[in-house]
């Protein structure tokens, strides 16, 4: 993985009146890494900032060389005297690497800035680099599924960023002495039996298409690897799927599958009316999705089409995964007001794309001619023809 100790991260959002700074400055008299962040108006000249910066910065020097003084204190009985140190911060042009005049504002002076520099520690500022916003672990992880986690990104794109998976058995929270092994690198993970009851790390690098890197963010599970279920029915269709036809087969494998919209799967309706049966764990996303991700995957097949696909897991998931399977496709949802809908996917090694056109149910059915006939019979049954329009 790549580090970012030596980069000043800038961040001006479009219609932001603020102006994000991020920087990790290692203490010299400690060799221990402190992150600053700094959140200023756009309009304030730059020297301010940077009397803050530098502010913050002593600040943290004095809690350290306190804290490292009074541990040497504790193992020689020695006292010494906390001195102020000197700090001494200076922005570089971009175009002719001279220092900026502090009675630039801050957009101003940041945008042309090349190099910032820390009592004379050298740092490359990126504006607007990629950027991790939002991390989000599933709440259940099965082995022998795919794991993926929701990485929100700004200013880049996930398909281009840099995962790494780690896992440990136990979380140390004292002075962080966690062992982590590495095992894998890539957007998606699958554990194995022996990660069974282990805690899992995941490490981000943010890049752009341009393969421009960010600020390197991690996120840890709140909980543990759990066992996927054996007797699973998939299990005995896989075995009739257990390779993809080959290319210039006369046949043709195709999966039609209603993989129950989450927000029809979550909500109270369901669970003592439609499933009273099935266990609240079993109903979570977070647990189905792993399960179907795996099924539909197992059958190996050229077309797969999707009934009740939500939006967010079809954009988040759904097709970055089978992407990385060799199938492209598409989704339509069924309405403005419904966030699921159809999704349709083909393999790229038989197929290729040269079109597509899509159907929404409500708007067919209320204006094409030949229907109607159809139209005044459900118009009697105010329920049916309410269903039909909304679809």
């Amino acid at each position: 993985m790549t580090s970012n100790n030596r980069t000043c991260f800038v961040f001006d959002k479009e219609n932001s009146t603020k102006i994000l700074i991020q920087i990790v400055y290692e203490i010299p008299s400690t060799n221990i890494s402190r992150q600053f962040n700094l959140l200023r108006s756009m309009d304030e000249p730059v020297s301010k900032t940077i009397h803050r910066l530098i502010a913050n910065i002593e600040n943290a020097m004095i809690k350290e060389n306190k804290s490292k003084k009074r541990h040497q204190k504790e193992l020689m009985g020695v006292t010494s005297n906390t001195e102020k140190q000197l700090i001494v911060v200076e922005l570089f042009d971009i175009n002719n690497d001279q220092p900026i005049d502090g009675n630039q504002t801050n957009q101003q002076a940041w945008r042309n800035c090349q190099r910032l520099s820390i009592n004379e520690q050298f740092y490359n500022v990126e504006y607007n680099a990629p950027v991790v916003i939002r991390f989000r672990f599933p709440e259940q992880i099965l082995t022998n599924t795919i794991t993926t986690a929701f990485v929100e990104i700004d200013y880049g794109e996930y398909e281009s960023s840099l995962f790494d998976w780690y896992v440990t058995d136990d979380i140390k929270t004292i002075n962080d002495h966690t062992q982590w092994t590495h095992i894998h690198h890539g957007l998606f993970c699958t554990f194995h039996d022996e990660h069974v009851n282990k805690f899992v790390r995941l490490v981000c690098v943010p890049r752009n298409n341009s393969l421009r890197e960010g600020i390197q963010a991690e996120s840890i599970s709140k909980i543990c690897i759990i066992p996927c279920p054996l007797d699973l029915p998939m299990n005995t269709r896989h075995k009739l799927t257990k390779d993809y036809l080959p290319i210039d087969s006369n046949n043709l494998r195709l999966v039609s599958y209603n993989i129950l919209a989450n927000g029809y799967a979550s909500t109270d309706h369901a669970a003592e009316k439609l499933y009273p049966f099935c266990s609240d764990d079993y109903l979570q996303h977070d647990y189905r999705k792993a399960l179907i991700l795996k099924e539909i995957l197992g059958y190996h097949a050229d077309i797969i089409s999707l009934q009740e696909c939500d939006t967010s897991f079809y954009e988040r998931e759904l097709s970055l995964v089978l992407k990385q399977y060799g199938y492209l496709g598409d989704m339509k949802i069924k309405s403005h007001s419904v966030r699921e809908g159809s999704a349709i996917f083909y393999r790229t090694e038989r197929f290729t794309a040269i079109g597509s056109h899509d159907i929404r149910i409500g708007e067919y059915f209320r204006d094409a001619k030949h229907l109607e006939f159809i139209r005044r019979r459900c118009s009697l049954v105010p329920e049916i023809n309410t269903h039909l329009l909304e679809r």
